[in-house]
């Protein structure tokens, strides 16, 4: 843990006569720097080394994910302030952070957009990535988790584990990334690290190992006795860490410990190397060495048991500190470098074969078996001051250089890399080449999306064919459930919006755009309020659109009731002239619903579930199935052309529901019959061949047969346990919602192997007593978890506020679209839709 510096310096220290040595430490900061801001180019000239220059072994690719308003944009400025990026501290209240640099970003004071740039920190790179806590930017923590090799996880130590949290940690866990935690805020009242550390293990059913805890000193104010956060205990090196105030943490003491701090120490080291030696069988090997001794154990071989441990993804470091008071920080940073894996330490990016209609299983082989340069597009953003499209790319195998020729797998076309880039948010630096392991920006392209899989070949021969067809682990967009109309302001503002539009989607591929037939009116959709107004803010404000937008409204869907007898099969033949030869297509569909919950299918009905599980899962929980009798050879047309061409041709078919008008959910089709004329040399016919088929077979439903879907939202309720009964109560009678579980703060999952939080150590909070509106120590909480429709969750929160005097809080995001009954369909559709 100390390691915080390269060279030893000298402190005067207020109160002693003397200068005091400051043992081997020194913060990568210059001590007699003046804090006027440096210009862009001299920060970015820190360290002139270049991605080749450093070893692979000695990057970090990690990304800080947490709860709103827990710190991490407060850490992360902190970070760059000690590496020697910035001269001075940006802060999130005054609106001069480097990372927040939008301008809804730093009018709201909080992360809209996730934000990457690269610095130094004791001789390794970090590629970091600030993401947004808010539950409406959920898409931006998707596709940062997904190209990361590790994450910092910032908890408010007053908070502890909130829900958006929760969330965030289970999409990490999703794509196995090793995390540490960082505890924050422990300089507040009412901050309880040993609180936080049980629920880590209870919420998060981690297995925690503390490596450092705070540190309190005795002061005195106006004849009042207090403690105060004032430095760190390093747990793995048996020292106490004093930060001077004052000095932006720039200046502290290392001393030993004592007394009760030694005392506690040794516990926290004690459980540390138990934990270790439970998991780890090197540490078992070293324990016995040292006959059984906690402490005969050496920093060196814990710190390599916790790395092996972190990397395996069987505990978690846990630190602390306080970023906004200057505590913690560089201790932080030297945990990153020491337990988060490099590139070299994660599993090989696996290129997988996409042959959608195939009933074989997906050819894989790895980036180095296919021996060619590959990359994942993950992000791209539209720099309205130079008009560029700047592409983020994760570069997995081989070596990314400027006008290399990159075909992408995703939508087979080719482009070329004009410029590459390293980020530093929202300024760039040019670079020649970016190799793997490394994150960069490619400028230049035209057509490349968050998604898209590119691959190169440096060699003579070029890149195999079948590669071509090949990809990376796709990023999963959710789907949104608020919507507002967007139009034109006149007739020449019509190109200028579509292009707009156009820009908005390739950077948030979490927004949607749709046209209602009927009225012609533009639908902008996306995952919240707060999201929709930010891009609507954008469109108008950034890319100069002269449009009209209305209120934000909810997104329903349409499907078919379950009850519904069986659908007639719907064939429909296209015939188009073409070269003097009539050439046609004949296409036969079936459709059906699907429930809700497919597990309740497989007990009503094993056969349908059979045939979905193997069928191609369409976008909006849709299924396709091509049947068996179906030969889709074709001796013009390339059999991957006409697989790719059905499942496109069937959602356009389905966009459109025959009582509501609305796109469909919840729908199986099945493809009995392809017909394709012999001499067709062409796709164009297939498309509407198939979808005039599914249309057609959707207007032949009874309109009496024709359900609404609602967003469904996951909601998790935090209140004192006197406000239970009135929240559920207004729950279940006033917004027909449906209670599944009501939970202490604070509780240990039923499963046998989960972790119970009393069974570990954390250390006492022992200032948690001056808090003087500390509801969370005096007062239980219970977390109230509920499915409710969305339409009554708009506006909740001043209710919320009303029934809990203000203490109660909540969380809710996207669970399903659900079938509604037809009252309260009637209902939605002449309060919504009249």
């Amino acid at each position: 843990m100390l390691q915080f510096s390269r060279l030893s310096t000298k402190l005067l220290i207020s109160g002693f006569s003397n200068w005091q040595a400051i043992p081997r430490r020194k913060w990568s900061v210059n001590l007699q720097r003046t804090y006027a801001k440096p210009s862009f180019a001299e920060s970015t000239k820190q360290n002139p080394k270049t991605e080749q220059s450093i070893e692979l072994e000695r990057v970090r690719n990690l990304g800080i994910i947490a709860h709103i308003d827990a710190g991490k944009t407060t850490t992360t400025e902190r970070m760059l302030f000690y590496s020697g990026f910035t001269a001075r501290i940006g802060n999130v209240d005054e609106g001069d952070t480097v990372m927040d640099y939008l301008p809804a970003e730093r009018d709201r004071g909080i992360t809209i957009t996730s934000a990457a740039i690269t610095f130094d920190w004791n001789k390794h790179r970090l590629n970091l990535i600030d993401t947004p806590g808010h539950a409406d930017f959920t898409f931006e923590v998707i596709r940062a988790i997904r190209v990361l090799d590790g994450a910092v996880t910032v908890l408010d130590g007053v908070e502890g584990v909130e829900a958006q949290t929760e969330k965030v940690w289970n999409q990490a866990s999703e794509v196995g990334i090793p995390r540490i935690v960082f505890v924050n805020k422990m300089d507040r009242e009412g901050a309880g690290f040993g609180r936080t550390v049980r629920e880590i293990v209870g919420k998060l059913q981690a297995r925690t190992c503390i490596i450092n805890m705070p540190l309190w000193k005795t002061v005195v104010e106006q004849s009042m006795t207090s403690e105060k956060l004032c430095g760190i205990i390093d747990v793995v090196e048996m020292k106490a860490i004093e930060y001077i105030p004052d000095t932006n943490g720039v200046q502290f003491i290392v001393s030993e410990l004592k007394d009760d701090n030694l005392s506690e120490a040794t516990k926290a080291r004690t459980a540390l190397v138990e934990t270790l030696a439970d998991l780890d069988d090197e540490m078992v090997e070293k324990f016995l060495e040292a006959d059984g001794d906690h402490m005969g154990i050496s920093s060196c071989d814990i710190k390599a048991a916790l790395r092996r441990c972190t990397l395996s993804n069987s505990a978690v470091p846990v630190l602390c500190g306080a970023s906004f008071r200057n505590i913690g920080v560089q201790p932080l940073l030297d945990a990153v470098v020491d337990y988060l894996p490099s590139p070299l330490d994660r599993p090989e990016a696996t290129l997988s074969s996409m042959e959608s209609l195939s009933k074989k299983p997906a050819d894989q082989l790895t980036v180095q078996e296919a021996n060619i340069g590959c990359a994942l597009a993950f992000k791209v953003i539209h720099d309205t001051r130079t008009g560029k499209v700047l592409v983020f790319v994760r570069v997995y195998s081989g070596v990314l250089d400027s006008f290399s020729k990159l075909y992408n797998t995703t939508n087979q076309v080719e482009e070329r890399a004009t410029k590459l880039s390293r980020m530093y948010a929202d300024k760039s630096v040019d670079i020649k080449s970016i190799p793997a392991g490394h994150i960069g920006v490619i400028s230049g392209t035209s057509k490349i999306r968050t998604g898209d899989t590119l691959i190169w070949s440096s060699s003579k021969g070029g890149i195999q064919a079948k590669l071509k067809r090949h990809q990376l682990l796709p990023i999963t967009i959710p789907s949104p459930v608020f919507f507002a109309s967007v139009e034109p302001k006149t007739a020449s503002d019509a190109k200028p919006l579509e292009i707009g539009l156009e820009t908005l989607l390739r950077e948030d591929p979490s927004l949607k755009v749709s046209v209602d037939d009927e009225t012609g009116q533009i639908h902008l959709s996306g995952m919240g309020e707060l999201h929709l107004e930010i891009a609507c803010g954008k469109l108008i404000n950034d890319l100069r659109v002269n449009a009209h937008i209305s209120k934000i409204q909810i997104a329903y869907r349409e499907s078919i009731d379950l009850k519904c007898p069986a659908i007639a099969p719907s064939t429909y033949e296209y015939s188009k002239m073409i070269k003097g030869l009539t050439q046609t297509v004949l296409a036969t569909v079936v459709i059906q619903p699907t429930p809700e919950d497919l597990d309740q299918l497989e007990l009503t009905d094993s056969a349908f579930a059979s045939q979905l599980a193997s069928a191609q899962k369409l976008s909006e929980n849709n299924y396709l199935t091509v049947d068996s009798t179906v030969s889709l050879e074709h001796p013009i047309i390339p059999l991957h052309d006409i697989s790719s061409a059905i499942p496109i041709a069937v959602e356009a078919g389905l966009f459109r529901g025959k009582k509501y008008n609305l796109q469909l959910h919840y729908i199986s089709l099945t493809l009995q019959e392809l017909e394709i004329s012999p001499d067709l040399d062409s796709l164009t016919p297939i498309f509407p061949a198939i979808r005039f088929a599914v249309s057609q077979a959707i207007d032949s439903i009874p309109d009496k047969f024709c359900t609404l879907l609602e967003p469904i939202m996951d909601v998790v309720i935090i209140v004192s346990e006197e406000d239970v009964g009135s929240v559920m109560a207004d729950l279940s009678s006033a917004r027909a919602g449906k209670v599944y579980a009501l939970d202490d703060e604070l509780s240990v999952p039923s499963s046998s192997s989960s972790l119970d939080p009393n069974t570990i150590y954390a250390p006492p909070d022992t200032t948690i007593h001056l808090s003087t509106h500390n509801l969370r120590k005096n007062l239980s909480k219970k977390l109230i978890r509920a499915k409710v429709p969305l339409g009554e969750m708009v506006g909740y929160l001043k209710y919320l506020r009303a029934m809990t005097q203000g203490r109660g809080s909540f969380l809710m995001s996207f669970d399903r679209y659900e079938r509604v009954s037809k009252d309260r369909a009637e209902h939605i559709w002449e309060n919504l839709y009249s």
